[in-house]
């Protein structure tokens, strides 16, 4: 990857799942950080030492699964705030990852949803809103240890 990142091949290089200790050990070997750190992140489960990290690293957190694969969907809090909004709870929790700083990267195969995913530009979620979405973890699935998991 450093060679086509060399070559002008890639614009950009990352690692998915990784934790601190496991770019410390990459970059044993590894002459380029990682551009981005692609991670299960989503209100449920911020990972914040990974986040903290990356951010100290100047590596960017990808948000795969902001959705916590659909669970948070059904979360009351999020719901009541979607209708504060207009939104859905969707628009909602992807506009969480942006004003924290994240990369989220929702999954959708439906036009509409993927429509919607984007629709997230013209409103700021409140900094007391922003409190009680931080306040939801455990409320939907949360990250699995990357050391414990076959991929």
């Amino acid at each position: 990857m450093e060679e086509a990142l060399a070559q002008g091949l890639v614009r950009a290089i990352g690692v998915s799942n990784f934790h601190g200790r496991h770019i410390d050990s990459l970059m044993e070997k590894a002459t380029v950080w990682p551009h981005a750190n692609q991670i299960y992140l989503s209100p449920s489960d911020e990972q914040e030492e990974v986040v903290a990290y990356n951010q100290s690293h100047n590596i960017l957190t990808q948000a795969y699964s902001p959705l916590g694969t659909g669970t948070l969907l059904e979360v009351p809090k999020l719901i009541e705030m979607a209708e504060k909004y207009g939104k859905s709870v969707a628009q909602v929790a992807i506009r969480w990852s942006l004003q924290k700083g994240y990369n989220p990267l929702p999954k959708s195969v439906t036009a509409h949803r993927i429509s919607e995913n984007i629709d997230v530009f013209d409103f700021v979620l409140s900094e007391e809103d922003m409190v009680v979405i931080d306040g939801l973890r455990g409320t939907g699935q949360v990250s699995r240890n990357p050391d414990e998991v076959r991929f």
